[in-house]
């Protein structure tokens, strides 16, 4: 799996907007479930980093609870792998709605 870009805005560039945020985390969330990584505790680490900023965005304690146990040293617990998985993808539409909102 490709590695997840830095959440780093060099000084030339402009912090991304909430929904390049949501859709960043987004894509990070598939690649993550695509390849199965999510066993993997660097995998986790890289993907609490993007979804990082989502803490400040109107979406309750979901991000911080998600963040929180990707960050769970391994090796994860087949119950919180299983409870991480379906958060994150119920959480994908309401990224996705979210970032068509901020656009408009």
């Amino acid at each position: 799996m490709p590695p997840i870009p830095p959440l780093g805005y060099p000084m030339e560039m402009t912090k991304p907007s909430d929904a390049e945020l949501c859709e960043r985390a987004v894509q990070a969330i598939w690649r993550s479930l695509d390849e199965h990584d999510l066993v993997d505790e660097q995998v986790r680490q890289e993907l609490a980093r993007v979804l990082e900023p989502l803490t400040a965005l109107p979406l309750g304690d979901r991000p911080q609870r998600l963040i929180n146990t990707l960050k769970l040293p391994n090796p994860i617990d087949a119950s919180h792998l299983y409870w991480l998985t379906r958060r994150l993808l119920t959480l994908v539409p309401e990224l996705q709605a979210t970032a068509m909102a901020r656009k408009l």
